[in-house]
């Protein structure tokens, strides 16, 4: 997915696991790209799907405040940001891999908490 349309909701997909076996996705819509020109690499914008619906879109809101808006990096593009068409194939396959894993299940982090 390299070009992204103005209003339209796109998927943040995470994972609660590092076998990538518990996903989890987040719907944004999409704002545009630069929008503050004070970035220092490419960086889209998103905002929350319940406050375009209470609110409208961040250009449209008169409330401002309560817009949640996230960001991400052009290389998190087609990766961790999606179409709905492919955060439904990322999910396919995590179903897929947690079936032939045997349904794993989260456990406590032993020793020190690493990212």
């Amino acid at each position: 997915m390299a070009y992204l349309d103005y209003g339209t909701t796109y998927y943040q997909i995470t994972y609660a696991d590092p076998k990538l076996t518990i996903p989890g996705l987040k719907p944004m819509v999409y704002l545009g790209m630069n929008l503050f020109g004070t970035e220092k690499e490419d960086t889209h914008y998103f905002q929350d799907t319940v406050s375009v619906q209470v609110f409208g879109l961040l250009s449209e809101a008169t409330d401002t405040t309560d817009c949640k808006v996230s960001s991400c990096t052009e290389n998190e593009i087609g990766v961790d940001v999606l179409s709905l068409e492919e955060a439904v194939e990322e999910i396919h396959k995590a179903a897929a891999k947690a079936k032939r894993l045997g349904y794993p299940k989260l456990k406590k982090v032993e020793g020190e908490w690493k990212q």
